[in-house]
């Protein structure tokens, strides 16, 4: 809390005169606030995938919960087949044959057997299945050439879950896994946290939307909020875009404001850094309750970041080059967002590999670098890739990226790196 009190005090001093912090205690800042509390909700079983459990869930039935066969063979009661050999085989009454989903029939008695598949249901009186590999059938006869004990190839009753069992605890994710074992309980709707509610805004009098065909001199269509919006979709948050907002003092006020209203956290991208045309400082001077305050950290690309907390909401706002927009998203929003909906972190989606090619760097700044991975000797290698933040390319030809230390210059050929992958 000693962190955040700081970043609290010089925030509410004056934003224009902060000086720049490091990627780690920007990290430490992040990894310091609490995860949002998000009310519940019931859903669907089948549209569940990926959502975070809000309560335990418990079975009401066994599963399975009829006695089954693990193997296609015949249906004994394990005395009967007591010393049964290759070379001396006792003989067994068919009377019934079971497949899967059939209800048996007919209960065993002493020197009877019945056929069940894999699956199906085992008949009274049994407990035990001789695989069909040990038997030979003549018409209703079958004759068993090796000896089972009691409970060989049963599935009891509440093998895989009992009844009142807690089939899954709150907090967990829903994979495929999970789904199907609560869909073999029977389990229809789940009660799950609902996303985290995320507005995404972008600004400048440059931008317009891509849906215009006539682009006029000094106009750009807007990238970051096709892009952005996709990122965030993928860490699990629901994202509404407010749409392209004007360098206008009032009309991104009343944005931000609305946006503050129905969301749980905010994602602006353009009008971070400290000129006079940009107006984000200024909207956030005048909105009060601002707990934490970052403008500025030690990377490239990307260096004009600005992050508030007002109150239990969450403002980023990320510089407007759409390299240096999503590099700080990658590099510092993806994973908080991972965190506050449950989702696998970025590490999930990375790999070590080997640098390919000398690759330099800038001292003083953490630098994200876009990087593509080529095949080099037979082996994937990391190779950099040379456009800047300002080519919107850059992204296109890469693969992935690294991160290199504010203290390093220069990463030599050979060296092993990890590369998150977009």
């Amino acid at each position: 809390m000693d962190l955040l009190n700081g970043f609290i005090r010089i925030g509410l001093l004056n934003m224009k005169f902060l000086k720049t912090i490091s990627v780690r205690e920007f990290r430490n800042i992040l990894e310091s606030i609490p995860r949002l509390k998000f009310e519940d909700e019931v859903i669907n079983l089948g549209e569940s995938f990926n959502r975070i459990l809000s309560q335990d869930i418990t079975s009401d039935i066994n599963v399975p919960h009829f006695r089954k066969s693990r193997m296609d063979g015949f249906a004994i009661i394990a005395k009967d087949t007591f010393g049964a050999e290759e070379d001396n085989l006792i003989k067994l009454e068919l009377i019934e044959t079971i497949q899967a989903g059939d209800i048996p029939q007919k209960k065993l008695n002493k020197g009877q057997c019945s056929y069940v598949a894999t699956g199906a249901a085992i008949p009274e009186n049994s407990n035990g299945v001789v695989m069909v590999e040990f038997t030979d059938k003549k018409e209703s006869e079958v004759f068993i050439s090796k000896a089972v004990t009691p409970g060989t190839y049963i599935i009891e009753i509440g093998h895989d879950v009992k009844k009142g069992d807690i089939i899954v605890k709150e907090n967990t994710i829903i994979d495929l896994a999970t789904i199907g074992i609560l869909a073999s309980c029977g389990i229809k709707e789940v009660p799950v946290y609902k996303k985290p509610r995320v507005s995404l805004i972008s600004t400048g009098n440059e931008l317009i939307c891509p849906d215009i065909n006539k682009l006029e001199i000094g106009k750009i269509y807007d990238i970051n909020s096709v892009v952005l919006k996709k990122a965030i979709e993928n860490t699990g948050a629901k994202v509404d875009f407010l749409g392209i907002v004007k360098d206008d003092y009032n009309d991104l006020k009343n944005a931000i404001e609305k946006a503050l209203n129905e969301s749980d956290i905010l994602i602006l991208s353009g009008g971070t850094s400290k000129g006079e045309g940009d107006l984000g400082p200024k909207v956030l001077e005048d909105l009060t309750g601002i707990e934490i305050y970052v403008h500025g950290v030690k990377i490239k690309p990307g260096k004009p970041i600005i992050f508030v907390k007002l109150k239990k909401k969450l403002i980023f706002i990320l510089p407007g080059y759409p390299t240096s927009a999503l590099s700080c998203f990658y590099v510092f929003i993806d994973n908080f967002l991972r965190k506050m909906s449950g989702f696998p972190l970025r590490e999930r989606y990375s790999k070590t590999l080997e640098i390919g090619e000398r690759i330099y760097s800038t001292i003083g700044r953490h630098e994200f670098k876009a990087v593509k991975i080529q095949e080099d000797d037979g082996e994937k290698k990391i190779f950099p890739i040379k456009t800047g933040s300002e080519a919107i390319s850059t992204m296109f030809y890469a693969n992935g990226y690294i991160e290199i230390d504010e203290l390093e210059s220069i990463i030599e050929k050979g060296d092993k790196r990890r590369v998150y992958f977009f």
